[in-house]
C-alpha cells in the first residue's frame, strides 16, 4: 500500500470513530431524559367554560356592563330610525299641497338621514364587536395568569378547557375537573382587587 492509501484509511476510520462515540453519547442522552421522562408523571385536569360563565364574578360583570352598553345603543338607533319615520309620516300627511321640488328634497334629505343612520348602525356594531373580542380577550388572559399561579402547586402537565358549546374533548372524568378551585381563586383574586378590572 502507498503513503496516500493509508492516509485515507486512517482518516475513515477517524471519522467513523468520531461518529460512533457521538451516537454512542447520543444514544445515552436519550436514554437519561427517557428516564427523568418516565419518573414525571403525566398529570391533567380540565376547567369547565360554562360554569366559569356563570360563576366567575368578573366575567358576569363584565358582561353585564357589555349588554347595557349594547341595549343602550339599541335604543338609542331605534329612536333615530323612529324620528326620521315620523317626519316621513308627517311629510306624506300634507298630501296633495306638497309640491314636486319639495318631494324632491324632502326625498333626498330623508335617504341622506337613512344613510347616515346605516353607517353609524354598522359603525356601532363594529365597536361593540371589537369591544367584545377585546373584553374576552382581557378575561381569557387573567384566567391564564391566575393558572400559571394556581399550577406552581398542583403540577399539571396540561390543563385543558372544556365547553358545551365547543366540545372538543370525546371523554372527561370529573374527578380531573378544577373548575370550583379556579372560579374560587379568580373570584377571591377579583374581590381582592376590585379595582383592578
Amino acid at each position: 500500500m502507498n503513503q496516500k492509501t493509508i492516509n485515507f484509511l486512517l482518516a475513515i476510520g477517524l471519522v467513523v470513530t468520531i461518529a460512533l462515540q457521538f451516537i454512542m453519547k447520543s444514544g445515552s442522552n436519550e436514554s437519561k431524559a427517557k428516564a427523568v421522562d418516565a419518573d414525571k408523571q403525566l398529570k391533567v385536569a380540565y376547567v369547565d367554560l360554562d360554569s366559569i360563565q356563570e360563576n366567575y364574578l368578573l366575567y358576569k360583570e363584565k358582561m353585564d356592563e357589555f349588554e347595557k352598553k349594547k341595549e343602550s345603543a339599541d335604543r338609542d338607533l331605534n329612536g333615530a330610525f323612529q324620528k326620521i319615520e315620523n317626519e316621513r309620516i308627517a311629510f306624506a300627511q300634507r298630501g296633495q299641497s306638497i309640491t314636486q321640488a319639495e318631494y324632491e328634497n324632502f326625498q333626498r334629505t330623508y335617504q341622506g338621514k337613512l344613510q347616515n343612520l346605516e353607517e353609524q348602525k354598522r359603525q356601532l356594531e363594529n365597536n361593540i364587536a371589537s369591544e367584545g373580542k377585546k373584553t374576552m380577550e382581557e378575561l381569557k388572559t387573567k384566567i391564564n395568569d391566575f393558572l400559571q399561579v394556581y399550577n406552581k402547586t398542583k403540577g399539571y402537565t396540561y390543563i385543558f378547557s372544556y365547553s358545551n358549546g365547543l366540545n372538543v374533548m370525546f371523554y372527561k372524568d370529573s374527578a380531573y375537573n378544577i373548575t370550583n378551585e379556579v372560579v374560587a381563586g379568580l373570584n377571591d383574586a377579583y374581590k381582592k382587587n376590585p379595582s383592578k378590572k
